[in-house]
């Protein structure tokens, strides 16, 4: 976790800020700087410092302990009269709790639909009121990873209440269509004016679909990015080959890896992700997440061969009789009959 913070300093405030005061800051100060709107260098670790602020300060606990203690035993604990510590009270995940703690003040992860919601409350502060209107009834739209890349004309029905002017309520099924262009971001709002419940003195609200990709088995949608996970022998990462990728319109990838491959590297090819709105025929990345697998157990044999191989001379420092020897042991390994090669699968 970062040190050093003062927490208050971070989020522009004195320390009589009250919680609204508080909000106010992280609001501001989380969509300026989150990294997704803020391409900047720094933005990054300054929406982390921001993030971790807030949680402190927004939770009545943490800020009073902070307040009396400061950020090391906040962090560390107290002393427990035993020679040790009584702790921690706080810890902060810097991979993840950033994105938690943005999420739950939004509603969402994405900074985007973050705005547009505060731009839609602001219009609705200043502008004038509205006619009477029943209230929105919102549903989500779930479609395949499959259905968002080609696009689709999605039928959809949903039931609403309709109050006659006797005072009875009758429920009525309705039929809509939603047009679901190629590449639309997860969170976009297919709006119907006028297909939420009814009644004599309002005029019905509009009836929201909300796009939410399914849970799919090769990939998870990341923007325009699709992240296929690839979990990898130890010797295809040492040595190289290909992985195969079935992609959403049915084509086979063959993707080359050549260099050698660390845990948790990522192997981008661009082009093959998402469509791209707006953009004809631009898409995002195929993103490889790659982890690796490795063997369980060597045996004494295999273990020498391990080392005769990552302490192999160069073949201008090879004498007559190390060139024979590799000549013999390739001869056979790769013998058609009595080699191990052929079980080798690159």
């Amino acid at each position: 976790m970062t040190r050093g913070l003062d927490y208050y300093e971070v989020m522009g405030l004195t320390r009589s800020a009250n919680d609204m005061d508080i909000r106010r800051a992280y609001r501001r100060l989380a969509l300026k700087y989150h990294p997704d709107i803020n391409k900047d260098a720094a933005a990054s670790d300054e929406f982390i410092r921001i993030c971790e602020a807030y949680e402190v300060l927004s939770d009545p606990k943490t800020k009073g302990f902070y307040d009396l203690y400061g950020e090391d035993a906040l962090k560390d604990g107290l002393p427990d009269g035993k020679g040790g510590l009584r702790g921690p009270m706080y810890r902060f995940n810097q991979d993840d709790s950033p994105k938690t703690v943005f999420e739950r003040f939004f509603g969402t992860n994405n900074p985007y639909e973050a705005l547009e919601a505060l731009s839609n409350q602001f219009e609705a502060m200043t502008s004038e009121d509205p006619p009477a209107k029943g209230k929105n009834k919102v549903y989500p739209l779930e479609l395949t990873l499959e259905e968002i890349y080609h696009g689709c004309l999605k039928k959809v029905t949903h039931k609403r209440k309709v109050l006659l002017f006797s005072g009875e309520y009758v429920e009525e099924e309705r039929n809509l269509t939603v047009d679901v262009k190629p590449g639309l971001p997860t969170g976009t709002r297919f709006v119907f004016e006028g297909e939420g419940n009814k009644t004599p003195k309002k005029e019905p609200g509009p009836v929201i679909f909300v796009l939410k990709p399914k849970r799919h088995a090769r990939f998870v949608r990341r923007g325009s990015d699709l992240v296929h996970k690839v979990t990898m022998p130890l010797h295809h990462a040492l040595i190289g080959t290909s992985v195969e990728v079935r992609t959403l319109d049915d084509r086979d990838l063959k993707v080359p890896i050549a260099d050698i491959v660390r845990p948790g590297s990522t192997v981008v090819v661009p082009g093959e992700g998402m469509p791209i709105p707006g953009a004809p025929g631009a898409r995002g990345n195929l993103i490889l997440e790659i982890d690796l697998l490795f063997p369980t157990h060597l045996t004494e044999t295999q273990k020498m061969l391990l080392r005769s191989a990552f302490f192999l001379p160069p073949p201008t420092e090879q004498n007559e009789e190390q060139k024979k020897a590799l000549r013999d042991y390739e001869a056979a390994f790769t013998h058609e009959l009595k080699g191990w090669a052929t079980v080798f699968k690159r």
